[in-house]
């Protein structure tokens, strides 16, 4: 029985962690590389590349005594050094087997992180590569050899230069199994350059195969060369630190109490400039606060941009899943990924990743056709699925588009009504956008069954209540037999945003602008009842409208005007119209929890703190329009 009291000592918990964070970054790389595997095949650098990731899992595993995982990945390391020599060509049933032992890797160090063992049931996993292992040699050994003289004398340098490189494995692999001292002072080396190493490996690799046709003393040239590779390497390693999320959070709240201050040394001046006007303590004042708005503001984009992750992080998962959405449905599709490069904060990084792992399975199971359906139809038998971001203003903009069958409003008008979503009465005064949008109701689904892909009526609400938990909007852009497309509207963080100050009676409110489309003034004729209900027709599109004066204050209209000043918003995949009494203007505020003494108040999304020191409420316009929905349906709160 392995012993795991290593993993449990506080001594070794600083290497443990640190073997934690490098093997997740390991494994990140090899989510992409194994599906470029799968599309090169024959890339030998690729190739060595996924070798030497297995490679570096396996020998930090074996110095933690975790035995299960460096069993798994020795099964691997024999699986690609097969793929490395030529032995075996790659084809579907090895593909499976190391993205079987990659998903097992990946569990057991969650186990690890847990629970400090390896509580994980790999001996199915085990055998299956090991028979696997065997199956492909009793297969090289009965496969004829007449066909590779010419071959052979064209891979005699590669096949040499493996040969340097085993030795150098083989001396890497003893080198994992050291006495106990030095033990403690080899892993000391590898946590203060755990990169290092890794980059000396890869470069001698590089500079073998940049002369393979030196066959005289091989082994003495490499080693000198190896020795140059890790002042490089250290340059590198030096440009980048890691740092604990909690202390940028800390910095963060630092810089938006900073941004409070500033905004209050904003309003001082603007009063001293008005009171005393030309004086020279009013113009040295003026400078101070232009710098110190300048300083904070630079301030305050810096960390901002020292959280920000590139959503490619979430991206590059996707060729992945397609892929085992593509062997579950038999259906072909390809995968498009644009604006992997755009960045958004952290915090977002984490919660978007569930809505679009939904969205582009509904895409996959309900989008795309069958090949043999699309070939009837003139299309292209591979699907294709396209995941795009782009910045636009303070807003991340993320698409889903596929080429499939396209959303069919009258299918999920007659879906909502057989599900008792909507009665017949309400579909009949629905338009196009709003019949589209049932697809987001809880527990609609059109699938004719329940599978693993879809059919249990959750994956679509769940998208909706995650966007709108981060303050985005979704649009649908849909064509029957052309396709479909999800456009996912983000701000680009959630601490400091932009927003629309308003009166309400007497209140200031902030709208945040990310969920504002635009503001309208309009006449009081212009305004119509349907029901209990007041809306407007704005080019063709009827919006309901929400009195905030009511909603949040409960208090009935003060006073009759001849016309009103509505913001549109956007929540989720619904618009709205806010009648609020007047503009006060745009302005960067700092979201505040309401603390625990007054909890979670409806329709509130925090306070900020305004310049002359007021506090005033920051809107949560998606709880107050579910509040409205549910007062509409005989709903208590």
């Amino acid at each position: 029985m392995a012993d795991y009291s290593a993993l449990n000592d506080p001594m070794m918990a600083e290497i443990l962690e640190s073997f934690l964070v490098e093997t997740r970054e390991i494994l990140e790389k090899l989510d992409v590389d194994l599906m470029e595997l799968e599309n090169r095949p024959d890339d030998k650098d690729l190739l060595n590349e996924i070798f030497r990731s297995f490679h570096t899992i396996k020998g930090t595993s074996g110095f933690l005594g975790l035995v299960k995982l460096q069993k798994v990945t020795h099964r691997c390391e024999d699986l690609l050094n097969k793929l490395r020599k030529g032995e075996i060509t790659l084809n579907e049933d090895i593909m499976d087997a190391i993205l079987l032992a990659y998903d097992t890797i990946k569990a057991l160090v969650d186990v690890i992180e847990a629970n400090k063992n390896e509580d994980y049931d790999t001996t199915e996993v085990v055998e299956k590569l090991s028979n696997l292992i065997e199956a492909l040699n009793a297969g090289a050994a009965s496969a004829p050899t007449e066909e590779k003289p010419e071959a052979e004398k064209q891979e005699q340098p590669e096949a040499k230069e493996e040969a340097i490189q085993e030795k150098e494995e083989a001396k890497e692999t003893q080198a994992e199994t050291p006495t106990p001292t030095e033990e403690v002072k080899e892993e000391t080396a590898k946590e203060v350059e755990p990169q290092v190493e890794e980059k000396k490996e890869e470069k001698s690799l590089q500079i073998e195969n940049k002369e393979p046709e030196k066959k005289e003393e091989p082994e003495k040239e490499e080693p000198k060369k190896a020795q140059a590779a890790p002042t490089t390497a250290a340059k590198k390693t030096d440009t980048t630190i890691r740092v604990e999320v909690e202390r940028l959070d800390d910095l963060l709240n630092i810089v938006q109490e900073l941004v409070l201050g500033r905004n209050r040394l904003l309003q001082v001046n603007n009063t001293v400039l008005q009171e005393m006007e030309g004086s020279e303590i009013s113009q040295a004042l003026a400078e101070a606060t232009q710098q110190i708005d300048l300083m904070t503001t630079e301030l305050q984009l810096a960390v901002m941009k020292t959280r920000m992750v590139k959503i490619g992080k979430v991206f590059n998962r996707f060729p992945r899943v397609i892929r085992d959405l593509s062997k579950m449905t038999g259906k072909k599709v390809r995968l498009e990924i644009f604006g992997e490069e755009t960045e958004l904060d952290k915090t977002l990084i984490e919660e978007i990743n569930d809505p679009l792992v939904h969205m582009v399975r509904n895409s996959v199971d309900h989008g795309i056709e069958p090949p043999e359906e699309r070939e009837k139809l003139g299309k292209d038998p591979t699907g294709t699925i396209t995941l795009s971001a782009e910045q636009e203003g303070n807003n991340i903009i993320i698409s889903i588009e596929d080429d499939g069958r396209g959303i069919d409003p009258e299918k999920i008008k007659a879906k909502a009504i057989e599900k008792g979503i909507i009665t017949p009465e309400k579909a009949a005064e629905m338009n196009r956008n709003d019949i589209l949008n049932l697809i987001f109701a809880p527990g609609f689904s059109t699938a004719q069954k329940v599978s693993n892909v879809s059919g249990r009526g959750v994956g679509m609400d769940v998208v909706k209540t995650n966007v709108t938990k981060l303050r985005g909007v979704i649009n649908i852009e849909t064509e029957p037999g052309k396709g479909s497309k999800f456009i996912i509207k983000l701000p680009i963080t959630l601490a400091i945003i932009q927003g629309l100050l308003v009166k309400i009676d007497t209140e200031i409110v902030v709208i945040p602008l990310n969920t504002v489309i635009e503001v309208v003034r309009v006449n009081r004729e212009d305004i119509y009842s349907i029901g209990q209900s007041e809306v407007i027709n704005l080019r063709e599109m009827v919006i309901p409208l929400v009195d905030l004066k009511d909603s949040l204050y409960r208090r009935g209209e003060s006073e009759k005007r001849d016309w009103h000043y509505i913001v549109i918003v956007g929540i989720a995949e619904k618009r709205f119209g806010l009648k609020v009494d007047k503009l006060l203007g745009q302005e960067e505020i700092v979201i505040k929890s309401l603390g625990k003494y007054l909890g979670n108040i409806k329709g509130i999304a925090g306070s900020t703190i305004m310049g002359d020191g007021t506090v005033v409420m920051i809107a949560d316009i998606a709880d107050i329009v579910t509040q409205i929905e549910d007062e509409k349906n005989g709903k208590k709160n």
